[in-house]
């Protein structure tokens, strides 16, 4: 075991081995302080805790109060109306009156304070006298008096506002007794309790029940409806205690609303307290990250100082081997790393020095070759000239005779060129052009022939003898196997983006794919299309050369691009 772990230690990354000797001293410390940090911010968390579910209780209770008050007020101005005791006590000498008030003031007065407040869905007064009911608004106290509220109301002390939970929140209140004449009369409102009990609040998520004084459930939001059995304990103490379930234990808050009498409970489980511990949690292991991170920049500072060098090295060693064999490397430490070093820059200064040589050789080679081929082009073309020229002596007058002679001197002094590898495109051109006209003559004019050359290309230099070639192979392998219809060759020659193009295009059959991308690639007898692709990257760099397109049944294009050249800038 000890020899795996020494086996991974020295197959490991000098920088790496830094690295763990470094982490290895740092880690125990940032782990304990971390450890302390979490521990003590805990403690702060519960307390914070605790104190934001007392306020939020406090707004709760406050907000209720609020709202119960404006209903006591609101009930407070019905009782002592002097017209609402009036109709109660049926203080009336005729019916007509009493109509009056009931139809333009209690029912105008009691759809207004509906309309002001939308929660309150019924006001009622149930009185003993024997003023007649007048639809919802007033109804004989016999209709309710086997009620448990109503029970409640009349034990009640006088104008004092009493609030019942009987399928809906409700709140009465006994008109004044100076002149019941021994009737007790009562007003009566049902509220709508969901928005006064709607706590939009981060306590909707705990146990929260509001009870009355006799401990009757007056309100229990969802998490508190599965666990009524709470208010069953005893509830005595102040807030702030601790309340036991079996192994579920709970923090209650305890808030009294004088209004009514009723007390809001509030049962937190004492693991919600903490559930703000994972955050913590997560803020203390991102600090040791970022101490851990922070350390290892400076790790990876220290060791890159200690080491830059040798990745420097490395580095331009991945560049040699990736092709750029430019680089000049030197060094002027005279440690081990400058001295291996100063060793690669002195072999790549070498190896430079064989490429050079054997890239030369390989051009002398190339030209060696073409000047051979200049002396023996196509000598078959040149017998069957001069044969052609023999028969035309005999058989026509001289003017064609030297025309064809003409063409045929042009033709060999613009190929030979007097030894020269570069020429002007003005000869180059020329020579192409005596070349096709000995052709057409002999075969006739069997072909016609379209030249597009821009002007400008004439003052510019490329290599000697690449037109002729990609003309005779138009001729060849594209016109004469014509099948129908007149031939046609195309020759343009233009700039574009600093280089010089040259088009051969012909009507032929065309070829398939394959085949033109094969042509570049397989050597022919004679001085064929890969001769002239090879010498034109040879010398210019593999961008250029030759391209071949081509569809079958409407011939094929080929184009030489080369570079833009001047004669002082080829010398140069």
């Amino acid at each position: 075991m000890r020899r795996e772990r020494l086996w991974l230690f020295d197959r490991m990354r000098f920088k790496h081995k830094l690295f763990v000797s470094y982490l290895t001293v740092i880690i125990i410390p940032i782990l304990v302080l971390g450890l302390y940090a979490y521990h003590q911010s805990k403690q702060m968390l519960e307390y914070q805790a605790l104190q934001g579910i007392e306020k939020n209780a406090g707004t709760i209770t406050e907000s209720i109060e609020k709202s119960l008050e404006r209903y006591n007020h609101t009930i407070q101005s019905i009782i002592y109306n002097a017209t609402f005791e009036k109709i109660v006590t049926n203080d009336y000498i005729d019916l007509v009156n009493l109509s009056r008030d009931l139809n333009g003031y209690l029912m105008p007065y009691f759809n207004m304070m509906k309309n002001m407040d939308q929660n309150i869905e019924q006001i009622t007064f149930y009185t003993q006298s024997s003023v007649p009911e007048y639809g919802d608004a007033l109804l004989s106290a016999s209709r309710v008096s086997e009620e448990r509220w109503y029970h409640d109301a009349l034990l009640a002390a006088p104008n004092r506002n009493q609030w019942f939970f009987d399928d809906g929140l409700i709140v009465t209140a006994q008109f004044p007794n100076f002149y019941t004449k021994g009737n007790t009369n009562l007003v009566y409102m049902r509220i709508n309790s969901k928005d006064l009990f709607n706590l939009s609040n981060t306590l909707q998520d705990n146990a929260i029940f509001i009870a009355d004084e006799n401990q009757r459930l007056i309100y229990a939001n969802p998490n508190a409806k599965r666990r009524q059995y709470l208010l069953s304990g005893d509830l005595s103490n102040e807030g702030g205690s601790m309340i036991r379930d079996g192994q579920t234990s709970f923090f209650l808050v305890k808030k009294e609303i004088q209004q009514t009498n009723w007390t809001f409970y509030c049962f937190v489980p004492t693991k919600k307290l903490t559930e703000g511990a994972g955050s913590i949690i997560r803020v203390t292991l991102g600090l040791i990250l970022i101490c851990i991170a922070a350390l290892l920049v400076i790790i990876y500072i220290f060791s890159r100082t200690m080491i830059r060098r040798i990745y420097a090295l490395n580095s331009m060693m991945k560049r040699v081997e990736m092709g750029d064999l430019s680089l000049r490397v030197a060094s002027t430490s005279r440690d081990e790393i400058g001295e291996m070093t100063n060793r690669f820059g002195r072999m790549l200064i070498r190896l430079n020095e064989l490429i050079d040589e054997s890239y030369r050789s390989k051009i002398v080679q190339k030209e060696a070759e073409l000047r051979a081929l200049q002396w023996q082009i196509n000598p078959h073309f040149l017998y069957n000239t001069l044969s052609f020229i023999n028969w035309q002596a005999i058989k026509s007058d001289s003017h064609e005779i030297s025309h064809v002679v003409t063409s045929l001197s042009k033709f060999y002094r613009t190929a030979l060129n007097r030894g020269n590898n570069i020429t002007s495109v003005r000869d180059e051109l020329e020579n192409m052009k005596s070349y096709v006209e000995i052709i057409q003559i002999m075969r006739d004019y069997s072909f016609d022939v379209e030249y597009e050359i821009e002007e400008a290309v004439y003052v510019c230099h490329t290599i000697h003898l690449i037109l002729q070639p990609l003309v005779e192979n138009a001729i060849l392998h594209g016109i004469d196997q014509k099948e129908a219809g007149r031939g046609l060759l195309t020759v343009r020659a233009r700039i574009c983006d600093n280089a010089i193009a040259f088009d051969v295009e012909d009507n032929g059959p065309g070829m398939p794919p394959d085949t033109a991308e094969r042509i570049l690639t397989v050597y022919s007898t004679g001085y064929g299309l890969k001769n002239v692709n090879d010498r034109i990257q040879l010398l210019y760099g593999p961008e250029y050369g030759i391209s071949v397109s081509s569809q079958l049944g409407q011939g094929t294009i080929m184009t030489i691009t080369v570079p833009q050249y001047h004669q002082n800038t080829m010398d140069g």
